[in-house]
């Protein structure tokens, strides 16, 4: 008897441990990730609508991070992987391809504001036409914060309309969400890279130092308030001709990578990543990291390249190098439309020497 009362009282012991056993499994679960977005389907703002999409920028600012999207419009994206040159070829130049979003002076930056990468606030737009002091085709938004000046610094490519000739030029704002204002035009730059497609990384060190690296490939130091480069530059290649330039850093090593020439088409493009101990290198080739290894190459598909898109930022979040592209032409809502193309996301690895792992698809990603 005295056995069996013992045993039996044994039980309900036995049961709560286990079931405390398994809630702390359960939150151990539930705190191992803390996003879960998907590359299938667009995060929802707080008004329960898609995010606008575009060339992208992200600012880490204090707790929170600003999504900048260059909007384009919602004209409907084209697929120029029928052409005869095939997805990364048309640049929308020649009819029946033309794109009425991608080369017009009505495109503006807008803004949304996050924690979490769960709840997206929209903020509206940060540089709205009327910031602008002419009417050029803007495109690729880079917003840092300056901690000398205590303002907000945004550069952007102004193209001209009529000869397709480029400049940077660079506004500012006292908050993330502006409105920011133009307050430099016609960036004077060095070295012989294209005016164009470019990025803004921002340092670590003593002055937080910024590097403008742009395509061709050229990276530059700018001035102590960002609005304008210095003489100190540094040039590096790939192995074949790219473009749309990410910088960072992690465990004291410089990461830029490229992608092959793309044109915001479907399909995106390879990453390219070089990678140096000095913001201006010498930087040295590590390889390709997102070429579809079971998918003989074919210029009219769209499934070439694992990520499906075009590099457009990276930041850290919740301990994770994040890589973002655009997912040009996927937009599954009525119309298609430019601004609603989906992004993709990725948390990169790394192997113990600091080389960049390869690049998988998933059709959703735990950060």
């Amino acid at each position: 008897f005295i056995s069996t009362f013992s045993e039996s009282a044994k039980l309900p012991t036995m049961k709560a441990a286990v079931a405390f056993k398994l809630i702390v499994l359960s939150c151990v679960i539930s705190l191992s990730y803390a996003a879960r977005l998907s590359n299938l389907a667009l995060p929802l703002d707080t008004r329960n609508l898609p995010l606008l999409t575009g060339e992208t920028h992200v600012l880490q600012f204090q707790k929170s991070y600003y999504f900048y999207f260059n909007n384009w419009g919602g004209c409907k994206g084209i697929d120029c992987c029928p052409t005869s040159g095939g997805c990364a070829s048309c640049c929308f130049t020649k009819s029946p391809f033309t794109d009425p979003c991608v080369y017009t002076t009505n495109h503006s930056v807008v803004v949304y504001k996050t924690d979490d990468l769960q709840t997206f606030e929209y903020l509206g737009e940060a540089l709205p036409l009327s910031a602008r002091p002419e009417p050029m085709i803007e495109f690729r938004p880079c917003v840092l914060f300056n901690n000398y000046t205590q303002q907000f610094v945004m550069w952007y490519e102004s193209r001209s309309a009529s000869d397709g000739s480029s400049q940077y030029n660079v506004a500012v704002s006292t908050t993330p969400q502006g409105p920011f204002k133009t307050t430099v035009t016609n960036v004077q730059m060095d070295g012989s890279g294209r005016i164009g497609d470019y990025y803004i990384f921002v340092d670590d060190d003593e002055f937080n130092t910024a590097y403008h690296v742009r395509t061709g490939f050229v990276v530059q130091e700018l001035s102590r308030n960002y609005t304008a480069s210095s003489t100190v530059f540094s040039t590096f290649s790939t192995p074949k001709p790219s473009e749309a330039p990410v910088m960072f850093k992690r465990n004291g090593l410089y990461y830029i990578i490229t992608g092959t020439g793309c044109c915001a088409c479907r399909g995106g493009s390879t990453v390219y990543v070089v990678v140096s101990e000095d913001p201006l290198g010498p930087y040295e080739y590590l390889g390709e990291f997102a070429s579809n290894q079971t998918h003989a190459f074919d210029p009219h598909s769209p499934y070439n390249y694992v990520t499906r898109s075009q590099p457009t930022s990276t930041f850290v979040f919740n301990d994770k190098q994040v890589f973002l592209g655009n997912q040009w032409v996927t937009a599954s809502e009525p119309g298609q439309p430019r601004n609603q193309d989906l992004l993709f996301w990725a948390a990169l690895e790394f192997t113990s020497t600091g080389n960049l792992t390869q690049l998988q698809w998933h059709d959703e990603v735990d950060l």
